[in-house]
């Protein structure tokens, strides 16, 4: 299980569609490292379920969104209005 703890983005503000690259934090003995947006798309469709962010005071699990040519990760619904990913901690 992996946990979504930090982004990197193209330019501010941040949006969905500016994240570059993701941190996924290794939860369960699993290493962290960064994704790039390509890899991180191809993982959680790979393994549904397997990846969350947490953010806002709520947890929710990061889904595939396809855009066209660009798909991109949000987070399902989780009672917020707000996008747990965009919540985490950014790096340049």
């Amino acid at each position: 299980m992996f946990e979504i703890t930090g982004i990197a983005v193209s330019r501010k503000p941040p949006t969905l569609d500016t994240i570059t690259s993701y941190y996924f934090q290794g939860r369960d003995g699993e290493i962290s490292k960064w994704m790039s947006k390509p890899a991180a798309v191809t993982y959680v469709r790979q393994n549904a379920l397997s990846v969350y962010a947490s953010g806002g005071g709520s947890r929710a699990y990061v889904e595939v969104v396809q855009n066209g040519s660009a798909p991109y990760l949000r987070t399902k619904g989780d009672g917020t209005t707000s996008d747990n990913l965009l919540s985490q901690k950014i790096y340049n």
